[in-house]
């Protein structure tokens, strides 16, 4: 690494280090004393009584890479594997760290604890044995409870970048007198005795995990029809297993006669179909697998988390569409990719042979899928990596008919080299040399791109509504709506909320260069050169799918109208040098009635093509009251007729909100009438063209809420729970809050805090509710970031 790369890297690591820190842990000057909690004298059985609990009160904060401590317990497999004293979202590091995927990257304890792994169960021969870990931390949060339905006290860290401690056997005792409100469950209402005993007996008894169900006939039968596919001989099937391979890496794949699961994963093995799975471990997908591999669907036996469940069905169909638009006999392959560095990480070279149509339709068939990959893909974490998006935008696609990298073989030919990704520097890479090398190469795609289409359009008439993808009059991936809450973000199907900012229209090369940024060139264990490096890139590539929007409006109004989006922005050197509008030339050939012409444009693409569009959004966008939604029972519309008067209006209590919360509103004793209510908080901001200072660029007085009917997200960060007969009184108060103190009482009335006696109760019924309704896409929601309000 060049002296100038050690520089910067120390420069930006200091930056980012203030947002995540490690305490150092002192001796103790005196052992803890805490009350043993007893088990059960009888046998506990793993699956009807640990099991449930592990899930419901434990992996709802250890289920992802940003569980404290790295415990993940979403498994035996990590429940055995223990804790780390090593962060994976430290944005400080200047060298990356060893990967420690859970399943992948090493097996059996003894491997872990190479790893510098530690045990919580007091394993026989290992550290702390006779003194299990869990059980103190248990221990700890019931000689400490909090008071029910308060607040929590300010020295009770909850900011997911908090000071971690990661005790280990061995410093439990100093951490106990350090941190006596640190036990488990941990800022949460207790455990109930029962949870607690089961817990302990747990720990205690060990009992085991019963074996995976064995697979269903069917179930053997498509594994075997999709590893079949997915391993042919020939160079054209070979480059068609890894494009998918590379797309496929992350989903959830389950059939589709099998809507609940089981679900797979799509790996590389070191041995083929009809033998155990032996996974090769690399950092990307992109990476060499060796001379001999074969792709193999891997079962996954874990409990679900909402945040990693990028769900994909498999179904003969969906076979039989992929023979037909990849290897259909209309294109003959002379080489295989390489997987050198800068070949593998630029899929418009590594798969330069490809029919570049038939990767534009298979990205779109299934955009949702593929957006939600890289919206809430591997990153679990991180302002920096998601502000670079807007808290809410709509999201169309360029029609393949009309999208000159689809249609024209000569473009991409001469502007692939131009659209390397920084994955082909890996962790070695310098951010202000990406300002340069990269930037320049982009200025002169976006030259070669504006030429290709103006000597398309020699009258300069612009593009037509026709241009905008509509799905092929039935798919509803054309129309999508990104959230971004805060550190993370969720991607819903259709135009849901107010008329946002900003919108984006894909083209072919901004989507899979998204892709390939985001999600299959990502290292989540990277450096922060390389996190930075992601992070600049992305810029452009927002700004592009904005500026292919702005293209549909009236050339005399772009300008204005992105000026808007970039307040504060525009003057900087970068954005004057190598992000100019372009295209200021050309026309539209959309018509316009009034000024608001983003509105008008997104009404346009609504009313085009109704099945794609989907029901109207009479929450959040009612023009012609009363907007009750088709099919709804009364308890329904009385309630969606109140929550309307909060839907996209500004006002001083929006600021005070929780980025993202669930609303349960109570329509009869047992619960299953309930309804549900996602309230997400949209942060108004002058511009998103920087990495640091965020709230410095907030105007809370331009935020704005938008309701999503049923449940939404991954984190919530607050419970409210209401009667549904008194919807209008939840209504007025919100609308009345003015000042901290007032959003106080508001929660005081209708809230659910951490202390709560109902919050636990609440998260259960949140689960069994979105397994009811949804059973493809449920999974267990993660508390770890529910706010203390």
């Amino acid at each position: 690494m060049s002296f100038r790369a050690v520089v910067f890297a120390i420069v930006v690591s200091s930056l980012l280090a203030a947002c995540e820190r490690r305490s150092e842990e002192r001796a103790p000057e005196e052992a803890a004393s805490l009350a043993p909690i007893e088990g059960f004298a009888s046998e506990v059985s793993y699956e009807e009584q640990v099991r449930p609990v592990l899930e419901n009160r434990c992996v709802v904060c250890h289920g992802c890479y940003d569980a404290p401590c790295q415990l993940l317990l979403s498994s035996p497999e990590g429940t055995e594997r223990g804790a780390s004293k090593e962060v994976v979202y430290d944005s400080s590091r200047l060298l990356p760290m060893t990967p420690t995927r859970l399943g992948i990257d090493a097996h059996g304890s003894a491997e872990w604890r190479t790893k510098g792994f530690f045990s919580v169960l007091g394993t026989s021969g290992e550290e702390g044995a006779g003194e299990p870990l869990v059980l103190g931390m248990l221990a700890l949060g019931a000689a400490n409870r909090f008071r029910e339905g308060e607040r929590l006290p300010a020295s009770v860290g909850l900011d997911i970048q908090r000071e971690l401690s990661c005790a280990r056997p061995s410093e439990f005792d100093a951490y106990a007198r350090e941190h006596p409100q640190g036990g488990m469950p941990y800022a949460t209402a207790p455990l109930t005795d029962e949870e607690l005993r089961t817990l302990v007996s747990f720990v205690k008894q060990r009992p085991p995990a019963p074996p995976p169900t064995p697979p269903t006939t069917s179930e053997t039968e498509q594994v075997a029809a999709w590893e079949s596919f997915l391993n042919g001989a020939s160079r054209e099937e070979r480059i068609v297993a890894r494009y998918l391979y590379e797309h496929w890496f992350l989903s959830h794949l389950h059939f589709e006669d099998a809507p609940a699961g089981p679900f797979f994963r799509i790996v590389r093995s070191r041995t083929p179909s009809g033998e155990p799975i032996d996974e090769i471990a690399t950092v990307r997908p992109t990476d060499d697998p060796g001379p001999v591999f074969f792709y193999r669907l891997r079962r996954l036996d874990e409990t679900i988390v909402r945040k990693t469940h990028i769900v994909l069905p498999l179904s003969r169909d969906r076979l039989e569409t992929l023979r037909s638009r990849f290897l259909d006999g209309s294109w003959k392959a002379t080489r295989l990719p390489g997987y050198r560095r800068e070949e593998a990480t630029n899929p418009f070279v590594a798969f330069d042979q490809l029919p570049a149509r038939s990767r534009y339709e298979f990205l779109l068939e299934d955009a949702r899928h593929l957006v939600m990959a890289f919206i809430r893909g591997p990153v679990c974490r991180g302002q920096v990596a998601v502000d670079v998006i807007e808290d809410h935008f709509f999201v169309m696609f360029l029609d393949p008919d009309h999208d000159l990298s689809v249609k024209d073989a000569s473009f991409l030919e001469r502007a692939k080299h131009l659209l390397d990704l920084p994955a082909e520097h890996g962790n070695a890479f310098l951010p202000g040399e990406l300002w340069l090398e990269y930037n320049l190469k982009q200025r002169s795609y976006l030259k070669l791109r504006e030429s290709f289409y103006r000597a398309g359009d020699p009258k300069r008439k612009g593009p037509s509504l026709d241009w905008i993808w509509d799905g092929d009059g039935r798919n509803r991936n054309a129309l999508l709506t990104v959230f971004r809450n805060f550190d993370n973000a969720d991607v819903l199907t259709g135009f849901v909320g107010g008329i946002p900012k900003t919108a984006w229209v894909m083209d072919y090369p901004i989507f899979e260069r998204i892709y390939y940024d985001l999600v299959a060139g990502y290292d989540v264990f990277g450096n922060v050169l390389h996190q930075v490096s992601t992070r600049l890139y992305m810029d452009h590539l927002r700004m592009q799918a904005e500026e292919v929007f702005l293209s549909f409006l009236p050339a005399d109004e772009r300008e204005r109208i992105r000026a808007s989006w970039y307040v504060g922005a525009t003057r900087q050197l970068d954005f004057f040098l190598f992000d100019r509008l372009h295209g200021i030339g050309i026309g539209t050939q959309v018509r316009y009635r009034g000024d608001d012409v983003v509105a008008e444009l997104i009404e346009q693409v609504l009313v085009r093509t109704p099945a794609v569009s989907g029901p109207p959004d009479g929450l959040n966008r009612c023009t012609a009251p009363p907007c009750d939604a088709e099919g709804a029972g009364p308890v329904q519309i009385a309630v969606e007729r109140e929550l309307r008067r909060l839907a996209s209006i500004r006002g001083a209590w929006v600021a005070f909100m929780p980025e993202a919360s669930l609303l349960r509103l109570r329509a009869g004793s047992e619960g299953g009438d309930d309804l549900v209510y996602g309230l997400v908080h949209n942060d108004d901001h002058t511009n998103v063209a920087y990495m640091f200072n965020e709230e410095a660029r907030r105007r809370p007085a331009l935020d704005t809420l938008t309701l999503v009917r049923g449940h939404f997200g991954n984190y919530p960060n607050f419970f409210f729970e209401v009667e549904a007969e008194a919807i209008a009184s939840f209504v007025d108060a919100l609308l009345g809050v003015a000042s901290p103190d007032a959003f106080a009482g508001f929660v005081e009335r209708f809230g659910v805090r951490r202390t709560d006696a109902r919050f636990w109760p609440t998260s259960d019924w949140l689960r069994t509710d979105l397994e009811r309704r949804d059973p493809t896409e449920a999974g267990l929601y993660d508390l770890d970031r529910f706010g203390n309000f």
